[in-house]
């Protein structure tokens, strides 16, 4: 009788842990919106995303504090890289009354400006959200980073 008190346990904890897992349509919204906009360049429309006070923290520089801030990192970010596609996969969703969290991983092709080196990149991502007055769904903070090992250093000049 304990064996099955036990096996019932595990069995809806393990429903809790794939209930969670499950990904959540207005989310979905949100994250296709940005998969979008980042592949077609649009710092506006990703900008549009966040909330007012929203973060952006992408690798290898500072975060982007507002959306003024998170359209000028996109736009200064297509200045030097053309993406040439990105996928955005989600491995856990969980809503909890009006906010949210997204993680998963990404993939994307970027091709620098000046040499035309194209570059396979892929990481992870954390995303957390919160319901505006409306009821839709805005990026409060955003941080991702590459898989990749980082780019050689510089020679030292002497």
């Amino acid at each position: 009788m304990k064996f099955a008190a036990v096996l019932v346990g595990v069995a809806l904890a393990a429903a809790g842990i794939a209930a969670q897992a499950k990904d959540d349509p207005a989310i979905a919204k949100v994250r296709s919106a940005y998969q979008t906009a980042a592949g077609s360049q649009d710092g506006a429309a990703i900008a549009k995303l966040y909330t007012a006070d929203g973060v952006e923290m992408p690798p290898n520089a500072p975060a982007a504090k507002g959306r003024a801030a998170i359209e000028a990192f996109h736009k200064a970010f297509a200045q030097q890289w053309m993406m040439h596609g990105m996928t955005i996969t989600p491995t856990e969703t969980k809503v909890t009354g009006d906010t949210a969290y997204d993680v998963g991983t990404y993939k994307q092709s970027l091709m620098a400006q000046k040499t035309g080196t194209m570059v396979e990149d892929k990481g992870k991502y954390i995303v957390l959200l919160k319901k505006d007055a409306g009821g839709a769904w805005l990026i409060s903070h955003a941080i991702y980073n590459s898989d990749n090992p980082p780019p050689p250093a510089a020679p030292v000049k002497k």
